[in-house]
């Protein structure tokens, strides 16, 4: 009888703790991420984030997304090189990216080949980027991601790098950038066409002097030569554009 009682006593305990452990379980797969914050995103929005982090449901359960994260490979995402995971709470989590570097790009075949500061190829997209300048006049017939921009002749290459460059060290808003086959730089700011002459010594200076002009040149349309500073009239040439 005591023996009896004994198993069905072990019996009871055992039940409780598979009723508990199926509780458990059945708690953690219902369980969600209901608030996540991101950080370092500057290229990449919130909204394109959470919809390339969590295409699916079960993706926003937190032991699986920390799971995914920690062990997985990250999944691909536009302009992010990498990102890290940590959990706050169950349903609280904080992503941080880290983007990769582009200064420019070209179109090739309908889609953004967005370079970096060394010229090689990082991102191939369609979408594109505000405030990253696109690169019109040079041909080329293929684009490899990951390898250099290719151009026929290294002062087509330099150019490229060098204005884009200064571009993006001066945080100037550029919507286009055209070299033409002399190599001569053109830069498109709103309807305002800002003519830079050739990659020589004196560009960087241009370009630190467009930084100043800019705010004066938001509501104009025209054509500002940059190529020489006329001593005499004290600064570059405008030509507003006829009405």
């Amino acid at each position: 009888m005591a023996l009896r009682k004994k198993r069905n006593t072990g019996i009871i305990i055992l039940l409780i703790v598979l009723l508990l452990a199926a509780g458990g379980t059945a708690f953690a797969v219902s369980l969600r991420i209901t608030d996540i914050t991101y950080e370092g995103n500057e290229k990449c929005d919130d909204e394109m984030l959470e919809k390339a982090l969590f295409s699916k449901d079960i993706d926003k359960n937190p032991f699986v997304f920390l799971f995914r994260s920690k062990f997985k490979e990250h999944k691909q995402i536009p302009f992010i090189e990498k990102y890290e995971v940590k959990m706050i709470t169950f349903t609280k989590f904080k992503v941080t990216v880290y983007e990769k570097s582009v200064i420019g790009y070209l179109k090739y075949m309908g889609e953004c080949m967005y370079f970096d500061k060394d010229g090689i190829v990082v991102e191939v997209t369609t979408t594109e980027l505000p405030g990253i300048a696109m690169i019109n006049g040079i041909e080329f017939d293929h684009i490899v991601v990951n390898e250099m921009i290719p151009v026929k002749d290294k002062n087509t290459f330099d150019t490229i790098l060098d204005i884009t460059q200064m571009i993006d060290h001066y945080q100037i808003a550029v919507d286009n950038i055209y070299i033409n086959k002399d190599l001569e730089i053109t830069l498109y700011i709103g309807k305002v066409r800002i003519e830079l002459g050739v990659d020589d010594e004196q560009l960087s200076e241009r370009v630190n002097d467009l930084v100043s002009i800019t705010n004066v040149l938001e509501d104009e349309s025209g054509v500002l030569d940059m190529t020489e500073y006329s001593k005499n009239n004290k600064g570059y040439t405008f030509k507003k554009d006829s009405q």
